[in-house]
């Protein structure tokens, strides 16, 4: 997947700039916003954790335009967190997971029957790339909306635009652009995503704490070291007042432990979400779990540090995340797709945050639990 996500943002930067700027003549005359729209598509490809991050203002969405059908294009990756979220009528997947081949034959596949629906309002949600403002010219909505940002060449595919904004939290970003379209968040929509209960009962009865061992397919920098997180679960286990569950997108080899459940490779998104609806914290390093973590009400620790937390870490006094703050931090640009660009010969602010402060964090935020 890393490999994709490279060439997938080298094709966005320069095939994405010269299609760009042929679609530039034919851009978007400021059409209005539709009153009561029909058929409504949402662009998201990239991040799940983002989706997950964005629940709330999916559902607003779905409040503020009751009576239309709301479809969701996305990646295979993240095609059951949309379903999650309880707010799309369809879900179209899009397979990157087997290669940009398959995935471009998959979107010549679903363009006429897109362009076919004739959607009333189509929302861009991806930051600022290139593919998602030209697949919305393509699909040729009555209204499209999507993000704009100085300096950032994206032809004119939208009528409705709002200012992405580096510096602020990705969820002041899904505000500005969600306000955009008449969707306003309230608490109601700030419910937990749609969960199995394999996850819960995977786990077993008593508390826990749920450790993410995951590699980061796509960006392992963001990874905090293996002997880190087995120093913290060999701390939790002595102790003996928290079992452990540990989970990873594929199995990880661990030996056998009093308190210890292996569920790594074994959940899917749903039953991670029903894992941590009943764990007591969950920690891990930058991903999307922990953003599925965050809707399910779960406490977390989490490590930072390619990326800002001041951006994307759950907000609200039941989460704690660990930044060092280096100079070069962060090192990824969200004007360049998301691109990495480290000047150091390792990820020194990960694996510079040490197993004691991550414990520490984890104490503080089990004696506000």
């Amino acid at each position: 997947m890393k490999r994709i996500a490279a060439s997938a943002r080298l094709l966005d930067r320069y095939a994405g700039q010269a299609l760009c700027a042929l679609l530039y003549a034919f851009g978007r005359g400021g059409r209005p916003l539709p009153t009561a729209p029909r058929r409504l598509l949402v662009l998201k490809f990239w991040e799940g954790g983002l989706i997950a991050m964005g629940a709330p203002w999916y559902r607003a969405l779905r409040r503020r335009y009751p009576g239309a059908e709301i479809h969701f294009l996305t990646l295979d990756l993240n095609a059951q967190i949309c379903g999650m979220l309880g707010v799309a009528d369809k879900i179209i997947p899009l397979r990157a997971s087997l290669g940009l081949a398959v995935f471009f034959r998959d979107l010549l596949a679903v363009l006429p029957g897109l362009r076919a629906a004739r959607y009333d309002l189509l929302l861009d949600l991806e930051f600022l790339s290139r593919f998602s403002s030209i697949l919305s010219s393509l699909v040729a909505p009555a209204c499209s909306a999507g993000f704009r940002a100085a300096g950032t060449f994206r032809g004119r595919p939208h009528d409705i635009t709002a200012e992405f904004s580096p510096q602020a939290h990705m969820t002041a970003n899904y505000s500005a652009l969600f306000s955009a379209v008449g969707a306003q968040v309230s608490e109601e929509d700030r419910r937990p995503l749609e969960a199995s209960a394999a996850g819960a009962e995977a786990a077993g009865a008593g508390p826990f704490i749920v450790f993410n061992f995951d590699r980061k397919d796509i960006m392992p920098e963001r990874a905090w070291p293996r002997q880190h997180y087995e120093a913290v679960l060999a701390a939790v286990l002595a102790a003996g007042r928290y079992r452990a569950v540990v989970i990873s997108q594929r199995r990880v080899e661990l030996p056998a432990s009093p308190g210890l459940v292996n569920l790594s490779g074994r959940l899917d998104y749903r039953g991670l979400a029903g894992l941590f609806a009943k764990a007591a914290l969950f920690v891990t390093h930058d991903s999307g779990p922990l953003h599925i973590a965050a809707a399910m009400g779960c406490p977390t620790v989490s490590i930072f540090g390619p990326e800002t937390p001041a951006g994307y870490a759950p907000l609200g006094a039941g989460h704690r995340a660990l930044y060092l703050g280096l100079p070069c931090s962060p090192c990824i640009d969200a004007l360049k797709g998301k691109e990495l660009n480290c000047v150091r010969r390792g990820n020194d602010c990960v694996t510079g945050i040490t197993p004691d402060m991550v414990l520490r964090a984890m104490e503080e935020q089990l004696a506000k639990k």
